[in-house]
């Protein structure tokens, strides 16, 4: 059963924005395994922005080596 809907792309992008991340995960993938040419640098790089995860760092890592290793560096 073919089924054909005229969905506007704004109304696409908030549709699969209500999906839980897993689906949008399954959506993702399935949309790059339908792909009849290979992507772009652009796309690329589109795929890997939406790959980001949007989180502040709670704190800078440490330079100093006892910080990380909880020894005097012998």
């Amino acid at each position: 059963m073919v089924v054909q809907l005229n969905i506007e792309y704004d109304q696409l992008v908030k549709l699969v924005k209500q999906l839980p991340p897993a689906q949008q995960q399954d959506l993702i993938a399935q949309l790059l395994t339908t792909q009849e040419h290979p992507l772009s640098a652009e796309e690329k790089i589109q795929l890997l922005d939406a790959a980001k995860i949007h989180r502040a760092v709670n704190e800078e890592p440490s330079v100093r080596r006892e910080d990380w290793y909880d020894d005097d560096g012998r």
